[in-house]
Order: structure tokens, then C-alpha cells, then sequence
């Protein structure tokens, strides 16, 4: 049995001569890191053994707690950034759904280190994509297989979740069928890409397409594939055939779900990272389906229809400084909410919390001198229901 280091933080830094001050740890995610012993065979069957330095959080309580592993993408320029892997967004969402959460660094990047590079595909036109994420996919196993032993989870309840590299590793690892994996979820899957030399061009499409083929004969666990209209890294026509072909090989097709989002941003490829509040209720609907409990806020709130939700401009205020606070607001897990002052001259908002709404009006209320009113709670907007039809345009004269 391998046997596993867990360390603290500032060793980590001061192991690789870093001191950063983002790196402490979250005693609310109950954050730790541990030294995972690897070994793996890169394409030129070269084996590497190297510890790997892997986040792990967990929520507060006994469990057992479901299991989420988050996989990171691959860097064309700087693999030695970030040290330590945390998607700290995402870690919340899955903590908030009673998840245990293990981000790992693998080999080949930051602070696991960069040299040897086991995740090497080859040249461009060279491509061995296959050999590659078998790497990928054999860290991640390692992970899954510690994250099993620990005595607070529940090892029959596991999910996947990668972006980019991670992504397609994410898929990987649904044809392979590891005990226990109950979903994965592919953002902005491939491999091969370059926005800067090559935009929407990935290195031999044909041979990731030929891969998927292969996953999906095998594939038994639903899957969930999330791309952009403006992914730089891919275009938008690839991830669609690279889909396609995935589900025409497997026996058991409807398990399989392709999303594709509208463009974001200048380059969509980063939409797992920046566009948490609207791939978030996708997620939710798609972990609903596998029995995953979503939280939301008690009580009966419907959408009036006013506006958009993901539309600060849409606010019945004037001031920039509220828009801005309403930006935040749409960044923040469910349950939340986002209060009002009559005069539209105050806001208040929480989330992550099953009193989001109590605790965003009694921030409003510390400082307004009229009514407080909810403007948006979780995905809907509720403003209309509390108060006239008018008071949009009252509030903008």
C-alpha cells in the first residue's frame, strides 16, 4: 500500500522556493494537501515516479460524502502556473453539494514540477493522443483510489469534472469505468490547441475524433460535455464532431448530453473559470439527474419576468457601484439573494448560505432609510412580485 504525506502548505512553498500568500489554507473548505506517490509511462515508455501534490476539502461533518475530482487543463505556455491546483469556485460548489473534493497538480506541472513532461503528446503533426491522456487518466485513478480509503466518504458515489486537458481526461476516465464514477463532466474538452498560432485549429482533429470514438465504445456513465461558441482552442465545429462521434460508438448514446453555450467573453475556452453563474444551474440540472441533492432557499418565489438575471444593466438603479455588486452576487453558489432598497439607492447580497435572503436584507437594511426588497433570489427575479409594475421607471427618473 502507498503510503501518503500530508503537509502543510507553506512547506509546499517552501519547497519550491515560493511563498504565496493565496496559498493558505481554508479552514471553512477544511483545505489539507497531501504528497501522492505516482508512476506513470510517458509516450516514449519512459516511467516516471514523482510525488504529486493534490488539494483536498471536504465539508464539515461525518459524511459519508460523495466524491468530486477536479481535473486542470494544459498550458501551451507556462506549466509551472499555478503552483497548486485549487479551483477554489468550483471546489465551493461541490463542497456546498456535500462533496468531497480532491484537486489534483499532476506530473508535469506546477509545483509536482514541470520536468519531465509526462503529458507530452507529441508534435503537432505527430500527435500520439491516446498514450497522452492514459497518463492523465492513471494520476487520476491514483487520486480516486486514495480518495476511496479515506474513512468519511462514500467510494460508490464519484464525480468527474475536468476542463481542457482535464476535460477530455474527464472522458477518459468514463470509458474506462472506474468503480464507483457516477457522471463526468467534459468542459471545453481537446487537445492540440493554440489561440495564438493557430485559432480554432487544433492539432489533428482527426485523431481526437478517432479517440472519442473509442472512449464512447465503452463508456457506461453519463456524461456531460460543455464547449462555447468562441473556444479559440477548438472552434466550434470540432468539439461537435468529436461529440457526434462519441455517441454514434456508444451502445448506450442517451447517456451522453452536449451543451453548447453561447460565445463568452473574448475567448470561451476560460468559460469553466469565469462563467461560473450561468454553467452552474447546467451542472445542477445535469448532477440532479444522477441523484445529487442542489440546494436551494425555502420558500415559494416565482419569476416575474422583469429582466434577465444575468443582466446587471437591467437593475432599476442608477448607480454603477450596485450594477457592480449585482456582478458579484451572480458569481455566488446557490442558495442566494439580492436586495434592494425602494430608493434603489442600497443593495445587499449573500450566498452559499440557507439564510442568503435574511443575511442580504439586513445588509441592505444597516444602511437604507426605505423598505428593503428582494430583487433576485437564486436564478429568478422576483422583483415584480413585491412590488407595482411601475417601479422601474419610478426608480429611473
Amino acid at each position: 500500500m502507498k503510503r501518503y504525506a500530508l503537509i502543510s502548505v507553506f512547506m509546499l512553498a517552501a519547497s519550491s522556493g515560493i511563498a504565496r500568500a493565496e496559498e493558505q489554507l481554508s479552514t471553512a473548505l477544511n483545505e489539507s494537501v497531501i504528497k501522492l506517490p505516482t508512476t506513470v509511462s510517458n509516450i516514449f515508455n519512459q516511467v516516471i515516479t514523482k510525488d504529486m501534490v493534490v488539494t483536498q476539502f471536504r465539508p464539515h461533518g461525518e459524511g459519508p460524502f460523495p466524491i468530486a475530482i477536479l481535473l486542470h487543463g494544459r498550458s501551451y505556455k507556462d506549466r509551472s502556473k499555478p503552483g497548486r491546483e485549487r479551483f477554489l469556485q468550483a471546489t465551493k460548489y461541490f463542497v456546498n453539494r456535500g462533496f468531497a473534493v480532491w484537486v489534483p497538480t499532476r506530473l508535469g506541472y506546477g509545483e509536482s514540477g514541470t520536468e519531465p513532461d509526462p503529458e507530452y503528446s507529441g508534435t503537432c503533426s505527430g500527435k500520439k493522443y491516446i498514450p497522452a491522456y492514459e497518463v492523465a487518466a492513471s494520476s487520476t485513478l491514483d487520486v480516486i483510489a486514495y480518495a476511496k480509503q479515506q474513512s468519511y466518504v462514500d467510494p460508490a458515489r464519484i464525480v468527474v469534472l475536468g476542463q481542457s486537458y482535464g476535460g477530455t481526461t474527464a472522458i477518459t476516465l468514463a470509458a474506462k469505468n472506474p468503480s464507483g464514477l457516477i457522471a463526468a463532466i467534459n468542459f471545453a474538452g481537446g487537445g492540440g490547441g493554440n489561440p495564438e498560432t493557430q485559432p480554432n485549429e487544433p492539432c489533428r482533429p482527426d485523431l481526437l475524433k478517432e479517440m472519442f470514438g473509442l472512449y464512447g465504445k465503452t463508456a457506461k456513465v453519463p456524461s456531460l460535455w460543455i464547449y462555447t461558441e468562441n473556444d479559440k482552442y477548438f472552434g466550434p465545429v470540432y468539439p461537435k464532431q468529436w461529440f457526434a462521434e462519441f455517441q454514434k460508438q456508444s451502445p448506450v448514446s442517451q447517456l451522453a448530453e452536449y451543451r453548447a453555450m453561447p460565445a463568452f467573453g473574448d475567448n470561451g475556452h476560460f468559460f469553466f473559470s469565469r462563467g461560473f453563474s450561468i454553467w452552474r444551474p447546467v451542472v445542477d440540472e445535469f448532477l440532479r439527474r444522477q441523484g445529487v441533492p442542489i440546494p436551494h432557499t425555502p420558500g415559494s418565489f416565482q419569476d416575474t419576468g422583469f429582466a434577465n438575471i444575468h443582466e446587471p444593466a437591467s437593475l432599476p438603479v442608477n448607480k454603477a457601484e450596485i450594477r457592480e455588486r449585482y456582478v458579484k452576487f451572480l458569481e455566488l453558489d446557490l442558495p442566494r439573494a439580492f436586495v434592494l432598497d425602494a430608493a434603489g439607492e442600497f443593495a445587499g447580497y449573500a450566498g452559499g448560505t440557507p439564510d442568503a435572503l435574511e443575511k442580504a436584507m439586513a445588509i441592505c437594511k444597516k444602511r437604507a432609510q426605505k423598505e428593503c426588497l428582494a430583487y433576485a433570489v437564486d436564478d429568478k427575479v422576483v422583483w415584480k412580485n413585491l412590488i407595482s409594475a411601475n417601479t422601474k421607471e419610478q426608480l429611473l427618473r
